[in-house]
């Protein structure tokens, strides 16, 4: 591990939250992601855009707290979405069959617009 830090933050773009993650998804950085993103369903969100444009990696972990938000979101009748994934990321959500269970997009701008026209 190069000791690279995840970062996380969440912004309003109309009825959507889009939750920006970079870094390293790990399981040593996966339940503060599952936090946040548990928090920001309490908080009322309904519609997520997982930016991943900045994440360079994830485990299993890091798929398990996306599947979470997504199961959880869906149960308030929300949903998720995932965006711009970097290649060696977006093969592994491939091969995890996460193309099959949720909308992923080149760009946050079409994962919104997916979110808005559900």
């Amino acid at each position: 591990m190069d000791g690279e830090e995840i970062r996380i933050e969440g912004r309003r773009e109309g009825a959507t939250t889009v939750v920006c993650i970079g870094g390293r998804l790990d399981a040593l950085s996966s339940t503060g992601a599952a936090e946040f993103l548990e928090e920001t369903i309490r908080d009322g969100a309904r519609w997520i855009v997982l930016d991943l444009s900045h994440l360079t990696y994830t485990s299993s972990s890091g798929l398990r707290a996306m599947l979470g938000a997504l199961k959880e979101i869906r149960k308030h009748g929300g949903d998720l979405r995932i965006a711009a994934p970097i290649p060696s990321v977006r093969q592994v959500l491939d091969i995890a069959g996460f193309d099959r269970i949720i909308v992923i997009t080149d760009t946050v701008e079409g994962a919104i617009r997916a979110s808005e026209n559900p």
